[in-house]
C-alpha cells in the first residue's frame, strides 16, 4: 500500500484541472482550503503592510466560510479583500516591484474563492503533493484514503478515479493488503470498476487461505496460466459453469474458483 509519498507532478496542471476538485464532492469545505493555502502563502509576503492586510483579510475569509449565513460576517469578509486589494493596486502604481507584489496576489485570488487558479500559480514552485492533500482533505468524503488518492493524482488519474479508489480503500480498510494492493493496481491502471470492486468484496468475504488468495490474486490479474488451470480443475470436479465464467473473465467467479481450484 502507499504511504507517505515524495513524487510531484513534471507538468502543472491547469487551473480547470484542479477546479475539478469542488464538484468532486458535495461536501467540498472551502474554509480547509482558504485555511491551508494562505498559511502556506501569508509568510512568503515581504512587505509587512501587505502581510498585515493579507492576514487579517485571510482570518475573516476563513471566518466567513465557516460561517456563509452570517451577514455581518460577510460584510466584513468583502471589506477585508477589498482593503487588500487596494493596497496591492496602491503599492504596485507607487512602482513596487510587481514581484513582492506577487504572493499576497495569490492570497487575494485564495480570498476570492478562485482556489483553482492559485493553485496551478503556485504548483510549479512548491510541487503537487502538498496542494494535493489540501485539495483532497478539503473533500471531506467519508472513509476516503488520502495517501492512496493523493498517491493516484499524482501519477496521473484523474480526480474522480483517484477519489474513488480513496474511497474503496478507505471504506474497507479491513480487507488484506493484497486486495487493497488490486485496488490501487487498477486504478492506476485506469480499470477499477463496480464489476471489479465486487469480486475483491466477495474475496474478502470468503476469507481465502494464503494459497488460496494467491490463486486469486493471479486470477484477478486476467494471468492466462493461471485461469486455464484452475478453469481445468474446475472442470474436473464438475464446475463446468464456473470454469466458464472464469474463461470468459467474469470476475464474479474469481473467489469460488480460488476456493475450488488451489492447489
Amino acid at each position: 500500500m502507499p504511504t507517505e509519498r515524495t513524487e510531484t507532478i513534471i507538468d502543472a496542471h491547469p487551473a480547470e484541472w484542479w477546479r475539478q476538485f469542488e464538484s468532486a464532492s458535495d461536501r467540498f469545505d472551502e474554509a480547509i482550503l482558504t485555511t491551508g493555502l494562505t498559511e502556506m502563502l501569508l509568510p512568503k509576503i515581504t512587505s509587512q503592510l501587505l502581510q498585515r492586510e493579507a492576514d487579517i483579510a485571510a482570518d475573516i475569509a476563513i471566518l466567513y466560510r465557516n460561517k456563509p449565513s452570517s451577514e455581518g460576517i460577510r460584510d466584513r469578509y468583502d471589506g477585508a479583500r477589498n482593503r487588500l486589494r487596494e493596497t496591492i493596486t496602491r503599492l504596485a502604481d507607487r512602482g513596487v516591484d510587481p514581484a513582492a507584489l506577487h504572493e499576497a496576489e495569490i492570497v487575494s485570488w485564495v480570498l476570492d474563492g478562485d482556489y483553482a487558479r492559485a493553485a496551478a500559480e503556485i504548483e510549479p514552485r512548491i510541487g503537487a503533493v502538498t496542494l494535493l492533500r489540501m485539495f483532497v482533505a478539503a473533500l471531506r468524503v467519508a472513509h476516503l484514503d488520502v495517501n492512496v488518492t493523493a498517491h493516484l493524482l499524482g501519477v496521473g488519474r484523474t480526480p474522480a478515479e483517484a477519489i474513488y479508489a480513496g474511497k474503496i480503500v478507505g471504506k474497507y480498510g479491513y480487507w488484506p493488503d493484497w486486495l487493497r494492493e488490486l485496488v490501487v493496481e487498477h486504478a492506476q491502471a485506469g480499470t477499477l470498476t463496480d464489476e471489479f470492486v465486487s469480486a475483491l468484496e466477495l474475496c474478502a468475504f470468503a476469507t481465502l487461505r494464503s494459497t488460496q488468495a494467491r490463486l486469486a490474486r493471479q486470477l484477478l490479474r486476467r494471468e492466462p496460466a493461471a485461469i486455464n488451470t484452475a478453469a481445468r480443475t474446475l472442470e474436473a470436479i464438475g464446475e463446468t459453469d464456473i470454469a466458464t465464467r472464469l474463461r470468459q473473465g467474469d470476475y464474479g467467479a474469481v473467489a469460488f474458483a480460488a476456493r475450488f481450484a488451489s492447489v
